[in-house]
């Protein structure tokens, strides 16, 4: 996609950072109200795609505090939604009196033109898309700052939309095609039956669709898949008892096949070998290579062919 815009702190000096961040989301969002003690150094990127009448950016920065004031929304009104899918680092979404507490691979959505409170621990990176208020066809009104189930059914498929549009090289018209058939999705995902979450069944076959549903989220761990399906780590380790391997080694091993696949992919032979690795959940190309080459018994270059 070339409808791109971009904004980073990175350029200035330290003591200038952090206010040149208050000054660029409010550009590329709304009129925000950051605060952050990192005052001597701020690191925050944030792109943004425009989509016709929607939009999606990805922002990437440290802790800080975002509130979205009544004089905030009376200044700069926008007619729509906010749906937030976090990527890295952990969340908290308030508004309406609720709160939503976001992990790598929750998502949730917020109203822009009610008052609004993010906040934001550590480092963290999020993928936003705004939605305008005509395209959020709910029959009830919009439930926000609550998590949307995302490892089956609607929100998965809502989910990967949104890391779709900002991983693939799509061109204009078919991005804001499918930014467009994303804020449908979403629609339906906050229907009141679908944000009733259901309990997944405590089999190992659960367990596999949950690493497959969230395979490069950075931090899939077994605490990770067990609070998605609402049972103990020990019960996660339990299943992958009785098989092969590991749930740790099924991590590897679907990661590894997945990197293989996008080797061996014409469509991805711009990328390099660092960047299929990362895209596969692989943090560090060294235990990539190392692993690949036990998998497969040659290198990730051999295996493009």
């Amino acid at each position: 996609m070339d409808n791109r815009s971009y904004w980073t702190t990175s350029a200035l000096a330290p003591g200038r950072q952090f206010t040149h961040w208050r000054e660029l989301i409010c550009e590329a969002f709304l009129a925000l109200t950051p605060e952050s003690d990192l005052r001597d150094g701020f690191a925050g990127s944030v792109t943004q795609w425009r989509l016709g009448a929607l939009s999606l950016a990805r922002i990437e920065s440290q802790r800080q505090t975002v509130h979205r004031t009544e004089a905030g929304v009376a200044r700069d009104p926008i007619g729509g939604y906010y749906a937030n899918l976090q990527l890295r680092g952990t969340s908290l979404m308030a508004q309406h009196g609720r709160v939503a507490t976001l992990r790598p691979g929750d998502l949730a959505v917020v109203d822009a033109d009610e008052p609004f409170r993010f906040e934001f621990g550590g480092d963290f990176r999020q993928l936003s898309l705004f939605v305008p208020a005509a395209s959020m066809t709910t029959s009830e009104p919009v439930r926000t700052a609550t998590a949307i189930d995302t490892v089956a059914g609607v929100g998965a498929a809502v989910r990967h939309s949104l890391e779709s549009l900002a991983r693939e090289p799509l061109r204009e018209a078919t991005a804001a095609r499918l930014a467009l058939h994303a804020a449908g999705m979403l629609s339906i995902a906050l229907e009141p039956s679908i944000l009733t979450p259901v309990r997944s069944p405590r089999s190992y076959h659960t367990c596999i669709q949950d690493i497959e549903e969230h395979l490069t989220d950075e931090d899939l761990s077994p605490a990770a898949t067990a609070r998605r399906l609402g049972i103990s780590v020990r019960t996660v380790h339990g299943l992958f008892a009785g098989h092969e391997a590991s749930y740790a080694a099924t991590v590897r091993r679907l990661r590894l096949e997945r990197a293989a696949r996008h080797l061996t992919d014409p469509a991805m032979r711009h990328l390099r070998v660092i960047d299929v690795a990362t895209e596969a959940g692989f943090g560090n190309v060294a235990s990539f290579h190392r692993a690949f080459r036990k998998q497969f018994g040659r290198t990730p270059n051999a295996g493009r062919g």
